[in-house]
């Protein structure tokens, strides 16, 4: 049977295997009689039954009575457990799989998971930090933050090399600042625009209020074709310039069509406060600004959030929603234990190319110095971007970065539109001397060369 990773992050718990992410199912529990439903179902009742929505249970994972009464569970790991099984019936998650829990887990919440996990149709053989899943392939720095979203903070943990192991070294919590608290900030903003704009209030009706919470993750996503349940969407007609200057957020309710335009800056701005707090955290773990930057999927999407943190100073790379499912799959060897002794992984050595150790007693190959693009040669560095050496026709924008170790160098997160020496990139494609990359319209190519100085 195909083992698979459960990733927890209540703002979306993630299944997945071998080909990627299977399932999310989001940490909202909507009760309402004798009718109890989980995952995306509840978040979408959010706005229209809230008294009757919860969305704590994996935030505050405890066995203190509630404090007023919720059908027939007795604490908030009564509801969670309640969550694993809709998840697991769901997704149909059976047999072997690894977890990969957030550092914002203390020892006591990990005590209670493991033992919600033994009572569920699945058996976890493997648990992990996520923070070092998402880092153990993913950077080549002597030191790390990862930073994740989850619904009522931000995560970061600090991760460092030590004696050929990445380590995960202290992890710090941002309160206030996860996403039921960004999305209600947005909301405030984006409902002040229809009424001043289009004298329709979107907060006035329940079922407005959760069109525009429904659609906000496909806007701040900049995708013109969101369009939950065909009821939301980005108005269609705007040309480039306009679109990157401003967001047109158009509402579908009662056969009538409000719009309403916001500027970027304007959304940038409202979550300054929020970006100012993770700021201020991140001085504290990282007050010399050595550490590179490692951000989630759920994160980089945030309006200004990527140029906010460029800004200051610190070197920062994104992941994508698979990252620490593959890394875990990865690294299964590593991770595993038996069912009755499952241990905590928090530190890991990172595995070559072929999954053996780094270590290796062979003559070093020699290693590549510049990338050519066209008859310019420029210096490998850690943290090059592929946006600055490919550029497709009609001025196609290339994601993808190479890093270094100071050893080797690699390509990771590359366009799907991107190829080596003729071939698909993975996700972790170490470079040599002589690859050749290309974007598969054969519109640019670069190489890799060794400039060497002297005789």
């Amino acid at each position: 049977m195909t083992l698979r990773v459960l990733e927890f992050n209540d703002a979306g718990l993630r299944v997945s295997d071998d080909s990627g992410v299977l399932f999310s199912s989001p940490g909202y529990a909507l009760v309402d009689g004798k009718r109890i439903e989980f995952g995306e179902n509840a978040r979408k009742q959010s706005r229209l039954n809230p008294l009757n929505c919860y969305n704590q249970f994996w935030h505050k994972l405890n066995l203190d009575p509630l404090a007023r009464p919720v059908a027939h569970y007795r604490h908030n790991a009564d509801i969670a457990f309640s969550h694993l099984q809709s998840l697991a019936e769901a997704s149909g998650l059976e047999g072997d799989v690894l977890l990969a829990v957030p550092g914002s887990f203390s020892r006591q919440q990990l005590a209670i998971l493991l033992g919600l996990i033994k009572q569920c149709p699945f058996r976890s053989v493997g648990i992990v930090d996520a923070g070092l899943a998402a880092a153990i392939d993913q950077t080549h720095s002597d030191s790390v933050i990862h930073a994740d979203l989850q619904l009522h903070q931000v995560v970061l943990s600090k991760l460092t090399r030590q004696g050929g192991e990445l380590v995960r070294e202290s992890v710090v919590q941002v309160p206030g600042t996860g996403w039921v608290a960004l999305s209600d900030s947005l909301l405030q903003l984006m409902n002040g625009a229809f009424i001043q704009q289009a004298r329709f209030n979107p907060q006035h009706n329940a079922e407005s209020e959760q069109m525009l919470l429904d659609g906000l993750p496909g806007w701040l996503r900049d995708d013109p074709l969101a369009d939950p349940g065909g009821q939301v969407g980005a108005a269609p007609g705007a040309d480039d310039e306009e679109a990157r200057r401003n967001l047109l957020v158009s509402l579908r309710h009662n056969n009538s069509v409000h719009q309403a335009r916001l500027p970027r800056s304007s959304l940038h701005a409202r979550l300054q406060p929020f970006y100012q707090k993770i700021q201020e955290q991140l001085a504290q773990l990282d007050p010399e600004g050595q550490s590179r930057l490692l951000v989630s999927d759920r994160l980089q999407h945030l309006p200004g959030f990527n140029d906010e943190f460029a800004r200051q100073g610190g070197r920062m790379s994104t992941l994508d929603a698979e990252a620490i499912g593959a890394a875990c799959l990865r690294y299964h060897d590593a991770l595993r234990s038996a069912p009755e002794a499952v241990q905590f992984v928090t530190r890991l050595r990172r595995l070559g190319a072929h999954g053996t150790a780094t270590h290796s007693h062979a003559a070093p190959q020699p290693q590549p110095t510049h990338v050519l693009v066209g008859h310019n040669a420029r210096p490998l560095v850690d943290g090059l971007s592929l946006e600055h050496l490919l550029q497709g026709t009609g001025g196609q924008v290339v994601s993808g970065e190479i890093t270094g170790d100071g050893e080797h160098h690699f390509l990771r997160n590359a366009d799907s539109s991107v190829l080596i020496n003729g071939a698909p990139v993975q996700p972790l494609q170490r470079l040599q001397l002589g690859d050749r990359l290309q974007l598969a319209d054969g519109s640019q190519r670069i190489e890799l060369i060794r400039v060497q100085h002297g005789v």
